[in-house]
């Protein structure tokens, strides 16, 4: 009894570790779902294709409910955990990468729409992976 208790106490996922996932799935899946809907309306405002809008949108709702597949899991994979945050961190950097090349034409409310999301995606992909690595060095 006590080694089996010792054994599920090694593997328990630390509370930042699941805040840190489930923030994720339970921000970009409802964003995912507005932006898909809502993508004919904020093309024009945002200077953004509705196609584009729209998959985007859908590609949120998938990512997010993986990521919130993965924060609900008894244990949570800390690899996975950092595989998902960098690849957060990759698509924050590529989303200032395409503001400062002046990729597209968007408006100054798009622009603004996607250095301030770009800043929070890599701020909680970089909150993701020190979420993960914390714990290990404990």
């Amino acid at each position: 009894m006590t080694a089996t208790i010792a054994a599920t106490n090694t593997t328990a996922t630390p509370k930042l570790l699941r805040e840190a996932v489930l923030l994720d799935g339970f921000a970009t899946l409802p964003s995912g779902v507005l932006l898909a809907a809502l993508a004919g309306v904020l093309a024009e405002p945002f200077g953004i294709p509705t196609g584009v809008l729209l998959g985007a949108g859908l590609f949120f709702v998938a990512w997010g409910a993986a990521v919130l597949f993965l924060g609900f899991r008894p244990v949570i994979n800390r690899r996975a955990t950092i595989a998902v945050g960098v690849v957060n961190m990759v698509c924050a950097v590529d989303g200032l990468i395409v503001e400062l090349a002046g990729v597209g034409e968007l408006t100054a409310l798009g622009s603004l729409l996607l250095v301030a999301l770009s800043v929070v995606v890599l701020a909680l992909g970089a909150f993701q992976v020190f979420a993960a690595t914390r714990g290990s060095r404990a």
